[in-house]
């Protein structure tokens, strides 16, 4: 494989996977607007994780 096509697979890649990670969020969303009592932190921090996530994914894409 060249050095073009793996450059573009790991950008094709790093895109969708930013993707998945936006819709994981839209979903923690929602969850948080259902969830009450002890299970709202979790909740919480399962969004800050996919926050740090999404985060990592863009900084890799911009430097892939």
């Amino acid at each position: 494989m060249s050095a073009v096509s793996e450059e573009w697979e790991r950008r094709e890649t790093s895109e969708e996977l930013a993707v998945v990670i936006r819709l994981a969020q839209e979903m923690t969303q929602r969850l948080a607007a259902e969830t009450h009592g002890e299970m709202f932190a979790e909740v919480g921090e399962l969004g800050i994780l996919l926050r740090k996530a999404r985060d990592k994914v863009e900084y890799i894409s911009a430097h892939a």
